[in-house]
Formats: C-alpha cells, sequence, structure tokens
C-alpha cells in the first residue's frame, strides 16, 4: 500500500472516530449556532507537549478539559500519567481539577468549576515517571454567565489557509517537531563518497600451501575481535602436493647423497689429473657438479626449515599443519574457507580488519577542486542514520587530495581519516558528504528533514496550534551538517514539523476540519 493511501485510511479514521460531534458537545449543549468558541492551548516543555482544549469559563457551569499529552522526544501519547489543572484567580485562590488517567490514551479530562468571575491563570501540572512537570497555561477569563462570554468572545473564526491534523492521527504516524532557532553553519562542496579500510590496516590472510583447512576452536565468527597472533585456522598440507614433511626429508637426502657422489668424483677426477691422465677441463667439471649439487641440498634443507619453522605440530590438523593467524588486532571480516575444505596455495581463508578508524573517501568533481583545497572538516550522512557524522580536527584529518583526475568521472579523491567508535561505520557503505569550504555563520536554520518538495518548490509546515498548521514556502541556503539555512519563509520561535511533514501535506489535499470539530 503506497503512503498517501496509508494516511488517507488514518484521515478517514480521525473523522470517523469523531462522531460528528463538536468538542462541546460534550457538555450538554445542543444547537452549534449557540455554542461558545472553544478555548485552547499548546505548550511545549523539555518532557511533554500540551494541547489542552477547554469551553470558556463561567461561574457555576462545570468546565470540563481535554489535555492532550504527548511525551517528547516520542511525539507518542502519554498513557500513565496524573494531569491537574489549576485555575488561579488574579486577586488570590484557585480552582483545581484532577485525572489520574487518560481516556483515550493522551487525552486526561480534569474537570473545574468556578466560583465567582474575574481575571485568571492557568497552570498544568504533569506527574509522571517520576517526574513533575508544570506548564503556564496563560492568561483566562472566568466570565459570570455565557452571556457575557458570547460577548467578549464573540463568533470563532478560523484563520485562512489553516490545516488541521489532529493528534489521534499525529500519534499513529511517525511525528516531531521542533522550535525554529540560529545555529552555525559552514558552506560546503557536495560530493558522494564510501567509506574504505585504513591503507595498511586490513589484512588478507592466505594459504601458504595446498592442503585442507580445520577451523579453529572455539569457531571464528564474522565480526568477532580478534588479537594479534590468534589462530584461526590450521591447514595441513596435502600429500601429493611434494609439500608434506616426509617428501621434504626425502629431496633432502637426495640431495645430500648427490653431493657425497659429486665429491668422491671430484677426489678422483683430481688424482686423475695429478697423474696427468686426465686434461684439466674435466677436472673443472667435476669441481662444478659439486657446487650445483652443494646447492640443490642447501635449498632442500632450506625448504625443509622453513616448514619446521611455519608448522604448527598441533591445532587438530595433525603433525605438520600450518597455522593461519592473524598479523594485527583487529576484526574478522570474511571467513572465506570451513573446516574440511580443501584450498589451493594462496587462497583467502579470512580477512581481519582494524575498523577502529575508517577513511571516508569523497569523489570532487572537476569544477569544486580549487574550492576544497585546503578543507579540513566535513559531514556526511549514511542511509539508515538519522543525524550526519561529523569529521573535523577533534575526530580525523585529512589524508590527501588527489593529483589526477578519473578520465570517466572527471573527479579526484578527497581522503579523511576519522574515528570509528563502536563501528558504526561498515566498510563499503555509501555517504553523501559535504566538504567544508568557509568559516561557519550564525543563521536561522531547520532540519533538513523538515523541508519537502512540493511542486519543485521547498515548503516547511508550521505548528500554530497543537493540531493547527500552515504551509510555509521557504527560501534555502546553506546545508550543513544536516541542517538548512532558511532565509525566508520561518521565524525564530516559531514550532516547524521535523518528522510527518509529508502526513502533514497529505491533511491538507484530503481536505479542512472545523475547528475543535472531533470529540474528545
Amino acid at each position: 500500500m503506497r503512503t498517501g493511501e496509508i494516511v488517507a485510511g488514518i484521515l478517514l479514521a480521525g473523522l470517523a472516530g469523531c462522531g460528528g460531534q463538536g468538542h462541546e458537545g460534550e457538555h450538554g449543549h445542543g444547537d452549534g449556532q449557540d455554542e461558545l468558541p472553544g478555548q485552547s492551548v499548546t505548550r511545549w516543555s523539555e518532557r511533554n507537549e500540551l494541547f489542552m482544549e477547554y469551553r470558556p469559563l463561567i461561574v457555576g457551569q462545570d468546565s470540563r478539559f481535554a489535555a492532550h499529552v504527548t511525551e517528547i522526544p516520542g511525539f507518542k501519547p502519554v498513557a500513565r500519567a496524573t494531569v491537574t489543572v489549576a485555575v488561579r484567580f488574579d486577586g488570590g485562590g484557585e480552582r483545581t481539577g484532577r485525572s489520574d488517567a487518560p481516556d483515550p490514551p493522551g487525552i486526561f479530562r480534569p474537570a473545574i468549576t468556578p466560583d465567582r468571575a474575574g481575571a485568571c491563570t492557568l497552570a498544568v501540572t504533569i506527574e509522571r515517571a517520576g517526574a513533575t512537570d508544570t506548564i503556564d497555561g496563560g492568561a483566562c477569563q472566568v466570565f459570570a454567565d455565557e452571556a457575557a462570554a458570547r460577548a467578549e468572545l464573540g463568533g470563532e473564526e478560523e484563520p485562512a489557509g489553516r490545516i488541521t491534523y489532529l493528534k489521534e492521527q499525529a500519534w499513529k504516524t511517525e511525528f516531531a517537531s521542533q522550535f525554529v532557532g540560529e545555529h552555525d553553519l559552514q558552506p560546503g562542496v557536495r560530493a558522494h563518497g564510501e567509506i574504505r579500510p585504513v591503507a595498511g590496516k586490513e589484512a588478507r590472510l592466505m594459504a601458504p600451501t595446498p592442503g585442507r583447512v580445520t577451523l579453529a576452536e572455539p569457531a571464528p565468527v564474522l565480526g568477532m575481535p580478534v588479537k594479534k597472533g590468534q589462530v584461526l585456522a590450521v591447514i595441513a598440507p596435502r600429500l601429493a602436493a611434494g609439500g608434506d614433511r616426509a617428501s621434504l626429508d626425502a629431496e633432502v637426502q637426495m640431495a645430500r647423497a648427490e653431493l657425497e657422489a659429486a665429491q668422491a668424483e671430484e677426489q678422483r677426477a683430481a688424482r686423475l689429473f695429478a697423474d696427468e691422465a686426465i686434461p684439466e677441463r674435466q677436472l673443472q667439471e667435476a669441481r662444478t657438479r659439486v657446487r650445483l649439487a652443494r646447492a640443490r641440498l642447501n635449498a632442500a634443507s632450506g625448504r625443509l626449515g622453513q616448514y619446521a619453522a611455519g608448522a604448527s605440530g598441533a591445532g587438530g590438523g595433525g603433525r605438520g599443519a600450518f597455522q593461519i593467524r592473524s598479523p594485527m588486532d583487529g576484526t574478522l571480516v570474511t571467513l572465506d574457507a570451513a573446516s574440511g575444505q580443501s584450498v589451493a596455495e594462496g587462497d583467502v581463508i579470512a580477512t581481519v580488519m582494524d575498523v577502529q578508524r575508517v577513511w571516508l573517501q569523497a569523489q570532487i568533481f572537476e569544477p569544486d577542486i580549487p574550492r576544497v583545497e585546503g578543507a579540513r572538516a566535513a559531514w556526511f550522512t549514511i542511509d539508515g542514520y538519522d543525524t550526519p557524522f561529523q569529521v573535523d580536527e577533534t575526530s580525523g584529518r585529512v589524508v590527501t587530495l588527489g593529483q589526477v583526475l578519473d578520465p570517466d568521472t572527471r573527479t579526484i579523491p578527497l581522503i579523511f581519516e576519522l574515528d570509528n567508535p563502536g563501528g558504526r561505520l561498515r566498510i563499503g557503505q555509501f555517504a553523501r558528504v559535504v566538504v567544508a569550504t568557509g568559516a561557519p555563520v550564525r543563521t536561522l536554520a531547520v532540519p533538513e528533514t523538515a523541508v519537502i518538495d512540493d511542486a519543485g518548490k521547498p515548503v516547511a509546515y508550521v505548528q500554530v496550534d497543537g493540531e493547527a498548521f500552515e504551509r510555509r514556502l521557504l527560501t534555502l541556503g546553506i546545508r550543513s551538517g544536516g541542517w538548512v539555512q532558511v532565509v525566508d519563509g520561518l521565524a525564530a520561535g516559531e514550532r516547524v514539523v521535523t518528522r510527518g511533514a509529508y502526513e502533514v501535506k497529505l491533511a491538507s489535499a484530503a481536505g479542512s476540519i472545523p475547528a475543535h470539530g472531533h470529540a474528545h
């Protein structure tokens, strides 16, 4: 099912849940033409978002509040809490109402019956998860009767262009918002990149001889840390390959016998030459055969010695098995052989990498090369991670800026080396990179997730009330570290949707829902 269909279904479900009743209907007033305009309060704290609806406060009338409480940063309905609403009169004294549980989740319904008219202020206390959050609800007024309230408040008119997106809808989707403010942004050059191992920090462990593999115990597991010198596997040489101990011993014995025969022949030739029975040439040939035989013996003895130095003599491979050891501390990233598998000389058995530090290789397009010369910082995003990764002098360094242009892509590599705590960056991952090219600028900015494309134009949605939004056309500037400069379209202190903006857009296309038109 497409995203639009899902959200449209949620919209219809929200409308169906309203049952056609107005918010004020729960207070027992039947004629919608005579209803007093509803009141609302929207506030944000570090832990809670409060959107509270209520009818005008009138002396002697039961005033019931619908306090929608959303937990921050998850932006989901609060299921357990105690909510207390206090009406504090300017001349002193107060009236309070309390709700110990929501109905349904996220909506608390404390009630207050004011006993006098006059100016007042609202205070809402939310107690949940062992913490108390007191929120200033702003100024209020208690009226002597409905006539006084109607005369003071007049009719309720919804401002043009408002989009209604109910809390019940937002709670069912991925939604978040935050205040617009200033941030330090750096101009930069965009590039695509890849996470690669640091040069010299990757080891491919190969079979030194043909044979049969036996993995070490306990069996190596991909992703496990390994220590320098740790045995990962052993290889029992293949007897028919001529590389086993018995074959090497036989080769040494044959070479030694050949040397002894050549020495005996040399001694005979020397006696005959002394008796002038043979020419000097034959004596020199005999001496040459001795040198060649000695060289073959030395070579065979060297191979036998090399075998003895590398053979383990244990490890489950039998006598004469070769150990495959890690040459460094790192992480086992590939395991290319299994116990019992036959391998040829040079086959890769395993790969070990040190992934505590990695390279970010960004491909810089030809026109941007002058701008990145001297660059020392960058940031990049990788699919699956919400926040960008930073590279600066505290977390990494520039390794090199390439000098040879790739004739096919017209790019050169710019390589950063950076810390990789926890191994979050994986070798081979693709990255969207921005290389910093100037000094930071303090400017108004929003997260890039707050900006969506609407018919080719950048748009954001401002939360002007708990369930009311406005579409804003933006003029954008610098993009830096997951933030984007807002040149025009937003003001500091406004609340912008950072997650779920597309769903708000779909809600606007579905049509307007009258203000406070859903039952709580």
